[in-house]
């Protein structure tokens, strides 16, 4: 068995070695705008910043690991009221086989597809206030404040998994990041539903 597995490891080294110095480190950030399956579920506005590791493996196909720090979360609403606001931060690695399409002057398009497991490490979580107006016989309810509190994540609800699919456009160096990422976990923090992200962002290729 042991020989096996030393077979096997030879074969891999032998295998990434002679890419190693067409592998690229990177840095990516942006902005992301993320909702939830269930009901009365509007979009929050967040961030995405990282790192990720481009490892070629010929002229088209490349895997790509990131670890990403990313904010996100949920707005709930009604037809008439304001809900609560979820804010929870989270430790993101996707790991993505994207394959790549040359273009003219030096662009090319990826065309990128994987799975990601995020940690929730921290969270917030906003309520409204409303205050009482009665008038004649009627009862009011206004908007006062957003009441806002560290939101306590339940071990069992920390960590996710997901299907994260997108395109980017690259020049040499830069490059320009389209993906959405769809959670294959229901959280509480998504309102007891599955969450939906959309991220927009850029990055730079070493």
């Amino acid at each position: 068995m042991n020989k096996i597995k030393l077979l096997v490891g030879i074969a891999l080294l032998c295998f990434v070695i002679p890419s190693v110095a067409q592998n690229r480190f990177g840095i990516l950030g942006g902005g992301n705008l993320s909702t939830s399956s269930a009901n009365q579920s509007s979009l929050k506005p967040g961030f995405y910043i990282g790192g990720l590791y481009d490892i070629k493996l010929n002229d088209n196909w490349y895997i790509q690991p990131q670890l990403l720090f990313v904010m996100g979360g949920i707005n709930t609403s009604t037809a008439n009221l304001k809900g609560d606001k979820y804010t929870i931060y989270f430790a993101e690695l996707p790991i993505l086989l994207s394959y790549n399409i040359p273009l003219k002057n030096n662009w090319n398009i990826r065309i990128n597809a994987g799975w990601y497991l995020n940690c929730a490490l921290f969270g917030r979580n906003s309520s409204h206030v409303l205050t009482e107006i009665k008038e004649n016989e009627t009862t009011k309810y206004e908007f006062l404040r957003w009441n806002s509190s560290t939101y306590d994540i339940p071990n069992s609800q920390r960590f996710s998994h997901g299907l994260k699919l997108g395109i980017s456009f690259e020049e040499k160096h830069l490059f320009y990041n389209l993906d959405g990422k769809y959670s294959l976990k229901k959280q509480q923090y998504y309102n007891k539903g599955y969450g939906y992200t959309l991220n927009l962002g850029l990055g730079y290729k070493f």
